[in-house]
């Protein structure tokens, strides 16, 4: 294989120091806190238990009228 000159050489200096920073690192990003439920599920979670409320009032109010009648 023939050996291609590059275009491009490197210099390296004659006095001082050489340093290399080609290091990476991991970096810490401002937390965010998140709710545990979301808004949607909350409001979904209340119209159930309302519902089941509704249900249960409901229950013992026939419950009461079956014992008036007997």
């Amino acid at each position: 294989m023939a050996e291609v000159k590059s275009m491009f050489w490197g210099v390296l200096p004659k006095q001082g120091q050489l340093s290399v920073e080609d290091v990476s690192t991991m970096v810490l990003c401002k937390f965010k806190l998140l709710p545990l439920k979301s808004l949607t599920l909350e409001k979904l979670e209340k119209m159930q238990q309302a519902a089941q409320d509704i249900v249960h009032q409901q229950e013992m109010a026939e419950k009461e009228q079956q014992q008036i009648t007997d």
